[in-house]
């Protein structure tokens, strides 16, 4: 990490680290909720069910759950790969444009699947749901800016 003339950490360079150390955490809870899946549907098993035969049920539960497992995966990788590149000063670039829209349909795919299990067999899931929709609309306002600042930058690097 860089240091200011003072010995302290810059903002940016903290904020970088931070943003990577959350990232390489919630993959190691990932990791152990993948590990454990099995019994934490055993735990919501518990409530009542809104559809689905309980059999059936946990299956789907378990399934959407390591779906889900994977969707958040690719997007730590992804979100990992962005920081870098920003830290490296590579910030308006079509990789990063290219990047945000695969996240915000990772994260959109992430919302359907929480949908559907949410539906049909426990209700709290629909929390993920929500907070998955509205980070997908955060991420294309996002992505939708930074294409818009790689257009004015090509446009400029052709008038000079």
């Amino acid at each position: 990490m860089e240091r200011d003339k003072k010995g302290r950490y810059s903002g940016e360079t903290l904020s970088i680290f931070a943003t990577k150390a959350f990232i390489i955490v919630l993959g190691i809870g990932a990791v152990l909720m993948c590990i454990f899946g099995p019994s934490i549907v055993d735990i919501i098993m518990h409530k009542a069910t809104p559809l689905l035969p309980d059999i059936i049920r946990y299956w789907v539960m378990l399934i959407g759950g390591y779906i889900c497992a994977a969707l958040l995966f690719a997007v730590l990788f992804l979100l990992f790969g962005l920081v870098v590149r920003i830290e490296r000063g590579e910030v308006f670039t079509t990789q990063n444009v290219k990047s945000l829209n695969l996240l915000s349909k990772l994260v959109f795919t992430a919302s359907l699947s929480t949908f559907l299990i949410g539906v049909t067999c426990t209700y709290m899931i629909l929390i993920i749901t929500l907070a998955a929709s509205f980070i997908t609309s955060i991420i294309c306002v996002i992505k939708h800016a930074f294409a818009k600042a790689v257009e004015m930058k090509d446009e400029l690097d052709l008038t000079v």
